[in-house]
């Protein structure tokens, strides 16, 4: 990369843009994060025999293969993502609500739903990360940026939620805490799916 090329390329660092993309990684990687740690226990908790609930958190693990494959496929045709962002919260918020209101009844709905939520949410923050970067080396950068950051904000999520659960003797408040999360995703998926590049005039 050329001189004049380094001098012009954005501060990441300073780009809403940016952030919005880097929290949208770090708070989809968080609701996975405690999903995987911990959906086999509220099960477990709730009655349900430790044979079927590895069969479920199994199957949540494959089905993440259908939104992973989807999200970004429709993401790359749209010009906005905002939508598939407020979905693919969606459904993950409806899994973690299952889970606080009927674990064991519904618990491959649940399984379902947040599986699909989890691979297109990881699909689709991927794909941002190309999306709202105007060349090859912003989106490098962007990458190193939302993955990096992303990953050490839901490195805390398991242990936060899992802390939160021995302090209160329940799962009720940690799932309700994750739901939180969920909307927080909802809303930086409206940020960082407008059709915006980092760099452009109007790409803040």
């Amino acid at each position: 990369m050329s001189a004049h090329q380094a001098k012009a390329a954005p501060r990441l660092s300073r780009s809403p843009l940016a952030w919005q993309v880097t929290l949208f990684m770090g708070s989809q990687s968080l609701i996975a994060y405690v999903v995987i740690a911990w959906m086999p226990t509220v099960f477990t908790d709730h009655g349900m025999g430790k044979g079927e609930a590895g069969l479920v958190f199994a199957f949540s693990t494959l089905v993440q293969m259908v939104g992973s494959f989807v999200v970004p496929m429709l993401a790359g045709r749209m010009r906005r993502q905002r939508l598939l962002g407020v979905a693919v919260s969606a459904l993950m918020a409806c899994g973690v609500a299952g889970l606080l209101l009927a674990p064991v009844a519904g618990a491959w709905l649940w399984a379902a739903l947040l599986g699909v939520g989890q691979g297109g949410a990881l699909g689709l923050a991927l794909t941002m990360m190309v999306l709202r970067s105007g060349d090859a080396h912003t989106a490098a950068r962007l990458s190193g940026m939302a993955q990096t950051g992303g990953y050490l904000l839901a490195a805390a999520g398991p242990l936060a939620l899992g802390a939160v659960h021995q302090a209160t003797g329940g799962w009720t408040i940690p799932l309700v805490l994750l739901l939180g999360v969920c909307a927080g995703l909802a809303l930086l998926g409206m940020g960082a799916g407008r059709d915006r590049r980092i760099g452009d005039a109007g790409g803040a």
